[in-house]
């Protein structure tokens, strides 16, 4: 994390591949996915050919379920797969027959699962490609950390196949040169694809590991030709002390600064928990299985109001990362930011004040995400002043003619606001009504109620 401060934008999650569920649980499916290709490549013996159609179909079968877990991940196993395949074909061409039927194998196990992957993208929402930061650009991609470590990988390698310290056709210097490629092509896929998505995903969730990957098969390489054994073996244990060191302070760093923001989510938890109780009583069990109106919850801190649909089958009124899903625009989503505002009593000077905090969350109900921050596009559009006084003055204006219709469109049935501060119930008593409220750890949850 420390590092991660001082080069390209930081990564706020460590060890990065632990993020959340995703890409944790289908992390290990790449390298699984991997080790199978080697083996259906590399199997030897009178049961060769039936080991490669068999390693080739659990290969696919590996595939597939990348595809369903994590888009980084399943893209990246398509660059390495047609980086390995490229390699083998040059280095080893007496194996070609071997190349094309594992690529068969692996395509053939493939296809149904992508045939239904691309038809349910193809049903994808008009709004996804923009709330995603979709970017239509053939502007290479050359300098980022990990793709500097490879090109060195790949310059190391070569300069050692020259002068035959290596052998250029050995299936693990292959290997590795192919993890190296498969840095390269992620990031500069557009070029020919014309389409760049997000790609800091790359640089934090799987190019950093493969650009690691091959720098460690490197080392084992050069241990060939280099010291001995037992040196070799000190020096790797030296290494691999200090990143289990390494590895344990980052993540003792990254839980010690989000501790209030966890300790916070487990009390929003417990106020989810409330409301799949109410949910029996309050019309939302029966909506859900009738297709009606759900009730609709405010959660005043937008750094929870995400979290809730996880813990609660109510609907959410806003949440800073709802553009994210198919079924609202970009002026529903700033239409219900607004309501979320006025509803907590925000007038100039609250709202001047929550700009200059500089809150993600909050800028994200007035500008698309890229606009916030360079490692969604990979490029910087700032914001202007100008900008920011159109929206204070969009939001002063709309709120100024709110309407009794407005309400109605944005009927709220319950708030969530912090127990330690008072509520502001300016806006909303002149539609509303409210009950007294029942505290649940750090947070009251307030009941409310239209005006006839």
């Amino acid at each position: 994390m420390w590092i991660s401060e001082l080069v390209r934008p930081a990564s706020a999650y460590h060890l990065p591949f632990l993020r959340f569920y995703l890409p944790a649980v289908a992390f290990p499916l790449f390298f699984v996915f991997c080790a199978l290709v080697w083996l259906a490549l590399t199997s030897k013996g009178q049961r060769g050919a039936l080991a490669s159609w068999a390693f080739g179909a659990l290969a696919g079968i590996t595939f597939v379920a990348l595809v369903f877990s994590y888009f980084y991940l399943w893209t990246a196993a398509v660059a390495w797969l047609v980086s390995v395949c490229a390699l083998w074909l040059v280095g080893r061409r007496a194996e070609w027959r071997r190349v094309l039927i594992v690529l068969g194998v692996v395509m053939v196990t493939v296809a149904p699962g992508m045939i239904v992957y691309l038809s349910l993208l193809a049903k994808r929402a008009s709004t996804v490609d923009s709330a995603q930061a979709l970017v239509l650009t053939h502007r290479p991609d050359l300098f980022r950390p990990s793709e500097i470590a490879v090109m060195i990988v790949l310059a190391v390698l070569i300069i050692a196949a020259v002068r035959r310290f290596l052998t250029w056709s050995d299936p693990l210097v292959l290997f590795t040169a192919s993890l190296a490629l498969t840095v390269l092509a992620v990031f500069n896929q557009q070029v020919v694809t014309g389409r760049s998505l997000q790609p800091i995903h790359y640089e934090w969730f799987i190019g950093n590991y493969c650009a690691l990957a091959a720098i460690v098969l490197t080392f084992g390489l050069w241990r060939r030709v280099g010291r001995g054994p037992l040196q070799a073996n000190k020096h790797l244990l030296a290494v691999a002390v200090v990143a289990l060191i390494w590895g344990g302070l980052e993540v003792w760093l990254a839980a010690s600064i989000n501790l209030e923001v966890n300790r916070q989510v487990d009390d929003i938890s417990l106020v989810g928990k409330r409301l799949t109780q109410l949910a029996e009583s309050d019309g939302t069990s029966q909506a859900a299985s009738a297709g009606g109106s759900i009730p609709v919850v405010l959660v005043e801190d937008l750094r929870l109001a995400d979290r809730l649909p996880t813990d609660a089958p109510q609907a959410i009124l806003w949440a800073p990362r709802m553009l994210v899903f198919p079924g609202i625009s970009e002026e529903e989503n700033r239409e219900r930011f607004f309501d979320q505002l006025y509803y907590l009593g925000y007038d100039s000077a609250k709202f001047n004040r929550k700009l200059d905090s500089l809150d993600w969350n909050f800028y994200a109900g007035m500008f698309p995400y890229y606009r916030l921050s360079r490692v969604v596009s990979g490029h910087s559009t700032p914001i202007y002043p100008e900008e920011i006084r159109e929206q204070t003055k969009r939001y002063l204006d709309y709120s100024a003619s709110f309407t009794g219709e407005r309400a109605e469109k944005s009927r709220v049935s319950y708030l969530v606001l912090s127990a330690s501060t008072e509520p502001n119930w300016t806006n909303l008593d002149r539609w509303y009504v409210h009950d007294e409220g029942e505290r649940i750890g750090s947070f009251v949850l307030y009941r409310v109620k239209l005006k006839n």
